[in-house]
C-alpha cells in the first residue's frame, strides 16, 4: 500500500515577475528556459514531517525575445507535509520529490497566474514540469551525511 501524506501548509518565500517588453502575443509558439531546484528536509524530531522547498525560474528566449515567454519569473515556495502512516525513508523521499513537488508547483503556478492576470502581457501559466525524473534521481543518490537543517517555526494547521 502506498504511503499517505498530506499538505499541512505552504508559504511563498519570494516572487519576482517582470514583463518581456518584446513579447509578441500573435505568434503561435513561445518558449524559453525553465529551471527547477528542489530541496527536501526531514523534520529534526518528527520523522513523519518534511519540508519541501521549490525554486522555479522561467526566462524568455534570449535569442528571440518576441517569441519568448511573456514574463521572466522567479518564485520560491515551501511546503510542509506529514505522512499519515509508517513508510520507509526511501519511499518518503520519492514521494516528496515527485508528488510533493507537483503539489507545490501547482500552488506556485496559481500564484503566478494571479499576479500576471492584471499584468501587461496577460495571464501566464507556468509550463508543465515532469517531477518523475527528479523522483528517479532521488532513488539513485548515494546516502549523504545530513547537514543540520533549521525548519521555519509555524503555527499548527487549523483544527489540529
Amino acid at each position: 500500500m502506498p504511503c499517505k501524506f498530506q499538505l499541512e501548509q505552504y508559504q511563498l518565500a519570494s516572487v519576482a515577475v517582470s514583463g518581456n517588453e518584446a513579447f509578441d502575443g500573435s505568434l503561435a509558439r513561445h518558449g524559453g528556459e525553465i529551471t527547477t531546484s528542489l530541496t527536501v528536509a526531514p523534520h529534526k524530531r518528527d520523522g513523519s514531517r518534511y519540508r519541501l522547498t521549490l525554486d522555479v525560474t522561467v526566462k524568455a528566449d534570449e535569442k528571440n525575445r518576441a517569441a519568448g515567454f511573456p514574463y521572466d519569473v522567479a518564485i520560491k515556495g515551501h511546503a510542509f507535509y506529514i505522512f499519515q502512516e509508517p513508510c520507509g525513508q526511501e519511499e518518503k523521499e520519492s514521494f516528496m520529490h515527485m508528488h510533493g513537488a507537483a503539489i507545490l508547483y501547482g500552488l506556485l503556478r496559481a500564484q503566478v497566474a494571479q499576479i500576471t492576470a492584471q499584468s501587461v502581457n496577460g495571464q501566464f501559466l507556468l509550463p508543465t514540469v515532469n517531477f518523475a525524473d527528479e523522483a528517479e534521481k532521488s532513488k539513485n543518490r548515494l546516502p549523504e551525511k545530513a547537514a543540520p537543517r533549521r525548519l521555519v517555526k509555524r503555527a499548527p494547521p487549523k483544527g489540529a
